[in-house]
């Protein structure tokens, strides 16, 4: 079978090659915007290197804030483990205090973080432990106005209804109760911070008189976890004396 020959295309018809021509206008644009190109292409790549640099830099913040909270976060552990395994008041005192400036000084350096707030929060129940209310009390509220998200509000909010309530000076113990009250309003019916929430109830209306107010909602904490210690013992047995013969 004989091959075909191809034909050469002439001049005129290269010319009208649709494909050449796309070829050639391609090259001429180049030459053209060559340095529009190279800029661009500088640009492009400065760019990529800056992400590259943020990212790396965000990672690097990330982690130095994580780390400085697990370390504030091991000598609260440590000092509470002092006292309550050894009763050493001022070894644990020393570790609580070292926790509270290393997890407050984190938060002030990366508040938008949530390594960071958490920081704040460990800080603010430290702080609670040392009778700071009057420090605990401003860091926290700054902490709520920052929005840091449903998790950390609500524990920040429970945190800020114990320091209300701790300190019980004027309006405190009415703010202290509206915040409980929210919490419930926010968390699951048989969650902790909704056993806590009754049980700060419970404490604010025996402090009040509201005897009746009083085992209402301890009854309530009793109902999610069933704590029969010394403590809540204690508690029910006051209010019932208390309110007298029922």
């Amino acid at each position: 079978m004989a091959h075909r020959t191809r034909k050469r295309l002439t001049k005129t018809e290269l010319k009208k090659d649709p494909i050449n021509e796309a070829l050639l206008k391609g090259m001429a644009y180049l030459q053209e915007h060559l340095k529009q190109f190279v800029v661009g292409g500088v640009l492009f790549i400065i760019g990529v290197l800056v992400v590259q640099s943020l990212i790396a830099d965000a990672r690097k913040q990330n982690d130095e804030c994580t780390a400085r909270y697990f370390l504030a976060f091991q000598l609260y552990q440590a000092g509470m483990d002092e006292l309550v395994r050894y009763g050493d008041v001022q070894g644990s005192m020393g570790h609580m205090q070292m926790a509270r400036s290393i997890a407050g000084e984190n938060y002030r350096t990366f508040p938008g973080k949530t390594a960071g707030r958490r920081s704040l929060i460990l800080a603010s129940k430290i702080g609670i432990m040392l009778r700071l209310e009057n420090e605990v009390i401003p860091e926290l509220q700054s902490l709520l106005a920052s929005d840091p998200g449903e998790e950390l509000k609500n524990s920040a909010m429970l945190h800020l209804a114990v320091a209300l309530e701790n300190r019980g000076g004027g309006n405190d113990l009415q703010a202290a109760r509206e915040l409980y009250s929210s919490i419930l309003e926010r968390v699951p019916e048989k969650s902790i911070p909704a056993w806590e929430s009754y049980s700060g109830l419970s404490r604010i209306d025996y402090a009040e008189g509201d005897y009746n107010g009083a085992r209402e909602n301890l009854e309530s904490a009793l109902s999610i976890i069933s704590d029969t210690t010394r403590y809540v013992r204690y508690q029910l047995s006051r209010i019932d004396m208390a309110s007298g013969p029922r």
